[in-house]
């Protein structure tokens, strides 16, 4: 629990990563079921377009501890999803270098 807590505070652990190259129909149920493989996911964001609403071929997802994270990473990454290889980072990482471009 003590871990928990700590994964929450700013400047511990994320729980969240950052998932790139995602086919354009990816679908958030299909993720959740993918990632619940290597931990317990609370929540699965794909991101849209804010004007067009199309998928922009990322999404984030939010697991419950920060070895789920590693886990996700470590087994999950270039793993081929709908035809696509996907690539998997801490969403921290990502968020700071400006990520989500190219594809």
């Amino acid at each position: 629990a003590v871990r928990d807590a700590m994964a929450r505070q700013p400047g511990g652990p994320s729980c969240s990563i950052f998932v790139g190259n995602l086919p354009y129909d990816a679908n958030e149920d299909e993720l959740k079921d993918l990632f619940s493989q290597v931990g317990h996911v609370s929540s699965v964001r794909v991101v849209s377009d804010s004007v067009t609403k199309q998928p922009r071929g990322y999404c984030f997802i939010d697991f419950s501890d920060s070895a789920s994270v590693q886990a996700a990473i470590d087994k999950l990454n270039n793993v081929d999803y709908n035809g696509r290889k996907i690539r998997i980072d801490w969403a921290e990482r990502e968020l700071r270098s400006g990520g989500g471009g190219g594809g």
